[in-house]
Order: structure tokens, then sequence, then C-alpha cells
């Protein structure tokens, strides 16, 4: 009996000893790291960027700008692990290759085991990953989604060819999708390509557009630069605008309205963060917090917050209705080009100069991942009913990203920089356009298909002409097949429309 008392304990002994040698802790694994390649520059003496490494403790209070590891075992939230992994920068150790991937591996276990300090150290339980995320279609209209009805097809300005592409926003609940040009904002069908209408935009070009949360309204920002400002809001069906608000002394370089159609907020070159009530148009806020243009405006999709970011990287988030500073975030190193609410409000993603999409728990401020996205600068971000991630870069490509941040397709570059992307109402396809003034709607999953549409459609006569020669090039053929039959009767229809319209 006492033979099998002995063995037994022996037996948990071992077990015990193999279960600590497995842990990789701070003291063990990670300090001699550090030694080798971090601490000449972050110690105790030299702490640059107030990060010192050669204590435990001083490594978990973190630095300058903050916490560089957390306990809750996500790597992808560490800065630490972001710069020594060379996917932020500056990268760790300076103008130097990456640490070897075997002293890394050790590193990221480390993380993902919960930072021990040493052997007799317990990890944490993990805490959700705010990353996750269900799909509830809040926001969703009860009826019929909005879409344009008789909306005039006047084109205002005929061009050569189409201007940089500034603005495209798709429904988040109709296939629709708005294209800014020049003194128009141009309405097409995501699911045909159907031109559906022209918005005239008479203050020059729109900077930025939006729809509201339940897609009955678009809002655009623009204006003249270094003369006029404003946020128009539009009735999608009819196309009448609702509103001219804002009166700014230059162009307004992004403009928001909230889920309840009842605050307008916009800003620009001025520095100022404004918001005014939709009804009256009169100015609520006049928030004064950036340095340098503002590039990027949001609201939540609750309306509890609105995002901003500027050209020098700043980025605040605002509470809506007083007007006070909820979290200034100072993480990016570049121009802050665009900033985009997940459905639910707990998570915003911001695009930046800097090459990277931080993606932000609302309630920590934590970067909960970031992403280097694209070389050069990541001009556009947004989300998707599902939580997923599209961005836009210099690179002259677009991507879309799963719910965690992972890739998961790029797609064909364009022959300038992408200035512009949005996600349809379905996640089925994406529309973007570049510094030339393309634009390509391309679907997700088969990401080589895709159309064109035109920032700035000929003239309605020329269209009619145009449609005049398919009829005609169709009947030629043989117009007894069935899908030739259905093909011309679809023109005649449109043809007639455009008729009508002229």
């Amino acid at each position: 009996m006492n033979r099998h008392l002995l063995t037994l304990v022996v037996s948990v002994s071992c077990l015990l000893s193999s279960q600590a040698d497995d842990k990789i802790t701070y003291e063990d694994h990670v300090k001699p790291i550090f030694r080798q390649h971090c601490l000449s520059c972050h110690n105790q003496s030299d702490q640059k960027g107030g990060l010192a490494l050669d204590s435990y403790l001083s490594l978990v209070e973190g630095g300058g700008s903050g916490e560089v590891v957390y306990d809750d075992g996500d790597a992808s939230a560490s800065r630490l692990w972001q710069l020594i992994n060379h996917d932020d920068t500056p990268v760790m150790p300076p103008n130097q290759d990456k640490i070897p991937a075997e002293q890394l591996t050790t590193v990221l276990k480390w993380i993902e085991g919960g930072i021990l300090e040493n052997s007799g150290s317990t990890a944490k339980k993990k805490k959700q990953n705010a990353l996750s995320f269900v799909a509830s279609g809040g926001g969703k209209p009860d009826g019929p989604a909005a879409m344009p009805e008789s909306i005039p097809q006047t084109v205002p300005v005929v061009t050569k060819r189409a201007a940089a592409i500034t603005a495209i926003a798709c429904s988040p609940w109709a296939p629709l999708v708005a294209i800014a040009g020049q003194k128009q904002i141009v309405l097409y069908n995501t699911d045909t390509a159907e031109l559906l209408g022209i918005l005239p935009f008479e203050e020059g070009i729109a900077q930025s557009l939006r729809f509201s949360g339940d897609g009955q309204f678009l809002i655009a920002g623009g204006g003249e630069h270094s003369f006029l400002g404003i946020a128009a809001i539009y009735n999608v069906t009819t196309g009448e605008r609702e509103a001219t608000i804002g009166d700014e002394l230059d162009v307004v370089l992004d403009a928001d309205v909230n889920s309840s159609m009842s605050r307008v907020a916009m800003g620009g070159p001025q520095k100022m963060l404004r918001i005014y009530d939709a009804s009256s148009g009169e100015l609520v806020f006049d928030l004064k917090k950036h340095t340098d243009w503002i590039y990027a405006v949001a609201f939540s999709p609750d309306g509890v917050l609105v995002a901003s970011g500027d050209r020098s990287a700043g980025l605040v988030l605002w509470e809506a209705d007083t007007g006070r500073i909820y979290l200034d975030l100072t993480d990016h190193k570049a121009a802050i080009n665009a900033v985009a609410w997940r459905d639910d409000s707990n998570v915003f993603a911001s695009a930046s100069d800097d090459g990277t999409v931080k993606i932000w728990d609302v309630v920590s401020g934590k970067v909960i991942k970031s992403i280097g996205a694209h070389a050069g600068g990541v001009t556009d971000v947004a989300f998707d009913h599902q939580g997923r991630l599209i961005t836009a870069g210099k690179d002259k490509r677009v991507k879309l990203w799963d719910t965690s941040g992972n890739p998961i397709r790029d797609f064909e570059p364009m022959s300038e920089a992408v200035l512009d992307a949005s996600v349809s109402y379905d996640g089925k396809r994406i529309v973007y356009g570049d510094w030339s003034g393309k634009v390509f709607v391309a679907e997700t999953e088969t990401p080589k298909s895709k159309q064109t549409l035109a920032a700035n459609p000929p003239p309605l006569s020329k269209r009619i002409e145009q449609l005049e020669s398919q009829i005609a090039d169709l009947e030629s053929e043989d117009p007894t097949t069935d899908e030739t039959a259905t093909r011309i009767d679809q023109l005649i229809a449109k043809l007639k429309s455009l008729q009508q319209a002229e």
C-alpha cells in the first residue's frame, strides 16, 4: 500500500514538474531575449519611450504611450508584439532585421500564455475577444429599403474624363451606391450597374458620402476649397435635398449624421469638429482639440459617440450629446484618412497613412488589433454587416479581412492609388474608385469578376443614342431566341424611361 502511495506521489510530482517546465515565463525565457536585443535602450536607467524591459513590473506598466502587453493572451493587441514582429512602426530592434524566429515564437507563446512572471505565476482566465461579433441586423427598416424613384438623370456637368474619386457610399439595406462626381452625385444599382439618378451638388465636389442608418437619407460633405463648405442631406427615394447644413469658410472633408437624424457632424481644414442641429441648422458644439485638418468624421451607429481623425495622426472620440472628449487615442504615426464603426458600436477602425488599420475597443480604448494593411498608406476602411473589414490603399489595392482582422483576399490592383471603397448591403460586392477616376464593382467571392461605373456619365441624349444602337445591333442578330428577346425588352424599357426623363 505504501509502495503504491509512494509511486502516486512521485508520479504527481513529475507531472507538476513537467507542467512547470512547459510554462514560458518572463524570468526564465523572455528576459534573456530582451537582454540580447532590447535592454541597451529599454532599461531602468535609459528608458527610451518611457519603457523599461529589464523589470517585469516596469514592462507590465508600459511606456510613454501606455501598456505594451496585456494579460488576456491576445498577441495581436500587444504593442510589443506588433513592433518586434514588424507589423507596425517603429520596428524593433530599430534598423535591424527581426529577431530570430525561434525567439519570436517564445515571446508569442509567452503573451498567449498570459505573460507569466515566473514558474510560480498563474495565468488569468482569458477575456472574450472584443472582435467576437454576431450580426444582428440592427437599424434595418421595417418596410422595404429606400431606393430611388424617378430621380432626374440630367447631367449637371459634362466632362471628358472623371476626376479623382473623392467619395463612394453603399446603402446599408438596398442595392444602391452613391459616387461623387463634379457638381453631382451619381446613383447606381449595385446588382445591375443601372444608373438610377443624378443628384446635383452645386457647391462643388462632394468629399464625403454617407447613408443614414436606415438608408433613407444620403449626407454629402464638400464644397469648394478656401471658399465654402457645407453638408447636404438628400432624400434617397425622391432625390430632394432636405437640408443644407453649415457655412464653412473652407471645404468640408467629411460629414455624418447620427442615427436619430438630429445631429450633423463635420470637419475640414479649419481643424474644428462642428456639430449642428439637423432640424434648425444651428451650431450646437464647436469642438477644438485637433491641431491639423480633420480628414475623418463618423458617428457610432447608436449615436452615443462621434470619432474624428486629422492629418497629424490625431484621433479623438467625443460624447455626441455633451461634446466632451471620451478618448484621446495616440497610437497612429501619420494622417488618419478614414474611420468606420462596426454595427454594434463597440468597435471602430481607423485607417492611416502609416500603413495600418487599427481596430479599437471602445470601452477600454485599447487597440484590439493593428493590421499592416497597405504599404504607403491606407486611404479607406469600412465594415460590412458581418463585421468583416474592407480596406483601400495607396498601393493600388483593395483588401477583404475577416472579423478577426485576418486577410481573406486581395482584389486586382488598380492603375492608380485607390481612394475610396464601400461594401454593398449584402456583403457580396465592393465598389471602389481610384485617383484616375475609375470606379469598379467587384464580387467578394469572385474578385476577378467586376463591372465599371462612371462618375461622369454622358449626357442623356448620348445615353439614348447608345441604347438605340445596342437595340439595333441585337435586332440585327437573331431576335427570336429567348435570351436575346429578353435583353431587347429590357433595353427598350430602359430607353422609354430615359426618353420620358429627357
